[in-house]
């Protein structure tokens, strides 16, 4: 092996590790006087996103424990790009968590928790995301959009009498 071999090699090693133990996160909560079951079936209906969700817009696919998924995702007024995540983890009513990215750049884990609380519904968005390119990033956007789509979930469930009954094509966008 060569010196430059070897100096090559440590460096790749050095931006792996790097990639994998630098995170960073946003989180949003807030309390919906709704039942997680009407939470869930929101959060669930791609046809109600664009409604509410400001970063998620529309996706594509079923939400299923080891399912891929699409969506269209716009930042910061941006025209939508198709973004694809696996759902990890689907506990319905109670917790979903989806991932997607691009390892060792940028991987981003997106977690909805519901839990029930006396006022109704407590519903936590918590994302972190790892990767090189976290150390350049702001993640001060994506924590104002989590609590403007929070903040419209709740206005949307708290004012529309039956939000999840609308009868719409799940995969129009």
């Amino acid at each position: 092996m060569t010196r430059l071999t070897v100096i090559l090699g440590a460096i790749f090693a050095l931006l792996v590790l790097t990639s994998l133990l630098i995170k960073k996160s946003v989180r949003a909560e807030i309390v919906i006087a709704a039942t997680p079951e009407a939470v869930w079936a929101t959060i669930t209906n791609p046809a109600t996103y664009v409604e509410w969700n400001p970063i998620f817009v529309a996706y594509k696919g079923t939400f299923g424990q080891g399912n891929s998924l699409s969506l269209q995702m716009k930042m910061d007024g941006t025209d939508p790009v198709e973004v694809d995540v696996k759902v990890k983890n689907f506990v319905a009513g109670e917790w979903l968590h989806q991932s997607g990215g691009y390892p060792t750049f940028l991987t981003y884990d997106h977690n909805w928790y519901l839990e029930t609380v006396p006022e109704g519904t407590k519903v936590i968005q918590y994302e972190y995301y790892t990767g090189l390119y976290v150390l350049f990033w702001d993640p001060s956007p994506a924590q104002v959009a989590y609590e403007e789509s929070n903040k419209n979930l709740k206005a949307r469930l708290e004012t529309v009498p039956n939000p999840h009954a609308e009868e719409t094509d799940p995969y129009a966008w």
